[in-house]
C-alpha cells in the first residue's frame, strides 16, 4: 500500500460539501428561475460544471483505487465521484425539460393573448 494522497477524512468531507453545495444551488436555481424560464443557461452552466467536476472525482478515485491508494482515498474521490456524476448528469436532462416546458408555456400564453385581442378589436369595429 502506498503513502496517502491526502488526509483519508478530509477527501470525502470536501468533495461531498462541495458537491452538496453546487446540488443545492442547482435546485434553487432550477426549482425557482427555470419553471418561469429565467435563469436557464446558469442554471445548465452551473450543472455542467457540477457534473465535470464529479466525473474527473470519479476518475482520480480510480486511479487511486488502481494505484493501491488506502480505502479512505479512493472511496472519497470515487464514491462522491460517481454520485454526483448520475445525479447532475440526469439532472441536466430534467432541467432542459423544464426550460422547454417554460418556453412552451410562454409561447401558448403569446398565442391566447394575440387570439383574444383580434376578437375584442372585430367586437369594436362591429
Amino acid at each position: 500500500m502506498n503513502e496517502p494522497w491526502m488526509n483519508p477524512g478530509l477527501i470525502g468531507g470536501i468533495l461531498g460539501s462541495i458537491i452538496g453545495i453546487l446540488g443545492a444551488l442547482i435546485g434553487i436555481l432550477g426549482g425557482g428561475f427555470v419553471p418561469r424560464g429565467k435563469a436557464i443557461k446558469l442554471t445548465l452552466g452551473v450543472n455542467t460544471f457540477a457534473f465535470v467536476f464529479s466525473f474527473i472525482s470519479l476518475v482520480v478515485g480510480i486511479i487511486a483505487n488502481l494505484s493501491g491508494q488506502p480505502y479512505g482515498v479512493w472511496y472519497g474521490f470515487g464514491g462522491a465521484g460517481i454520485l454526483g456524476t448520475v445525479l447532475f448528469g440526469l439532472g441536466f436532462w430534467v432541467i432542459l425539460k423544464r426550460a422547454r416546458d417554460a418556453e412552451m408555456k410562454k409561447l401558448m400564453s403569446e398565442d391566447l393573448t394575440l387570439v383574444g385581442n383580434k376578437k375584442d378589436k372585430e367586437i369594436s369595429n362591429e
